[in-house]
């Protein structure tokens, strides 16, 4: 007969006992473990979707800017937007994540726009606000403008500016009147090149502004300031007239039309024989060059080739105007140029879309008008009078010219867009 000993029954109990509760330690350990590593990803996602729901606001704002600088004022209540008392609203799907866009229809537009981001463990959502004061104003703010560098290499070049809309600052007519001018003359490039703007020896009635670190080129002759200061003889640059905060706008155009135009007949009218006589509609050309008179208000696109040599040129009757749209990718103003002769700026615009590479401008004399061509490299060769203002890619002048802005441009319909004048998170 065998006898188990007790002892062996307690050290088993012992060994069970310790085996359980060691478990229980590591399940306790374990489970606490999963939960941190499941709250941390949550939080995780939590800040992930915090971040996303900014990029998500900011597309339904592109998305109302677009529409505002495309439509404002006459097409406004278009493309599927809805009226919301005195607001425009918008709302659209990303998937799982969405936003809601409102914004007022007035030149100060308020726009705000809740992006909203899926929390995929609970399915509610993050949901952030932003906020944009906005103002409808020109993109033509500068007698001479450039996305990258301008070269002054002429000689007694001047820059200074007026108002046509104001008898204290130009002619009973509107015109530009020297003993009237002002210094608006600015000369800007968003360059921040050493030397990407060549003033060279200017005299710049306004002030120069460049890219962020931007330099300035000068000449020993150079002059830029304020009227005073030029008409105390200075030489160099007036403290405080020159800046490295330049950020021109310039927007890509698009065509005016798509089908639905015409093409410029010509004729003879009082004894001149002209290529092309546009009245007030939408015409499209292949080729643009000759005599071409303009007795309307017209919109001309042209698609190839703009070429005017010789005894060419392009004559605005009073009451006329014309917009012309270039496509093509060089052109080539020579001959006797545009001869404006409503003396209004506004009355003549050259647009040169994305295309539009190259513009070269020659001859001596006047041109009245807006050259707007943010993709262009524009050569000026000659000299003479510029009444309106230039903006392009990049800018080569050789010859005796004089700038002067009219600041009345600014509110060209045209060229006026919605500019963010601040921007907070509500």
């Amino acid at each position: 007969m065998r006898i188990t000993s007790s002892k062996t029954n307690r050290r088993s109990g012992s060994v069970l006992a310790v085996t359980l509760l060691t478990t229980l330690i590591i399940g306790i350990a374990l489970t606490g473990y999963i939960v941190l590593v499941a709250n941390n990803n949550q939080s995780g996602m939590r800040s992930g979707a915090w971040n996303a729901a900014i990029p998500v606001a900011e597309a339904g704002l592109e998305e109302a800017l677009a529409h505002l600088n495309r439509n404002f004022p006459t097409n406004i209540f278009s493309a599927g937007w809805e009226l919301d008392g005195t607001n425009l609203v918008r709302t659209r799907s990303l998937g799982v994540d969405s936003y809601t866009v409102r914004f007022s229809a007035a030149t100060n537009s308020i726009v705000e726009c809740s992006g909203s981001v899926l929390l995929p463990w609970n399915g509610t959502h993050v949901t952030r606000t932003i906020r944009l004061q906005t103002r409808w104003t020109g993109v033509v703010l500068k007698a001479f403008a450039a996305k990258e560098d301008i070269k002054l290499n002429g000689y007694n070049i001047r820059s200074d500016s007026f108002d046509s809309r104001d008898t204290n600052y130009s002619t009973l007519t509107g015109g530009y009147d020297p003993a009237k001018a002002k210094d608006g003359g600015d000369i800007a490039t968003n360059s921040s090149l050493d030397g990407g703007l060549n003033a060279g020896n200017a005299k710049v009635y306004g002030k120069l502004s460049t890219g962020p670190d931007g330099s300035v080129n000068t000449g020993p002759n150079l002059s830029v300031g304020n009227t005073a200061w030029h008409d105390a003889g200075n030489t160099g640059i007036q403290p405080g007239w020159v800046n490295d905060d330049s950020n021109v706008l310039m927007p890509d155009l698009s065509r005016p039309f798509n089908g639905g135009a015409f093409f410029p007949g010509g004729g003879n009218i009082d004894g001149t024989n002209y290529n092309h006589i546009l009245g007030s509609d939408n015409y499209q050309v292949v080729n643009f060059g000759g005599r071409v008179l303009v007795t309307g208000q017209a919109v001309l696109l042209v698609t190839k080739r703009v070429l005017f040599t010789g005894n060419d040129f392009i004559r605005i009757a009073p009451g006329g105007s014309l917009r012309l749209y270039v496509e093509a990718s060089a052109a080539n103003i020579g001959g006797n140029g545009v001869i404006n002769e409503t003396g209004n700026a506004a009355n003549f615009s050259y647009y040169g879309l994305p295309s539009n590479t190259s513009l070269s401008i020659s001859g001596n004399g006047e041109l009245i008008g807006v050259i707007y061509a943010p993709s262009a490299k524009v050569d000026l060769n000659g000299g003479g009078n510029f009444y309106g203002a230039i903006s392009c890619k990049t800018a080569s002048m050789n010859g005796g010219f004089s700038f002067h802005f009219d600041e009345a441009l600014a509110d060209s319909v045209p060229l006026r867009r919605f500019n963010i004048l601040s921007w907070d998170e509500i």
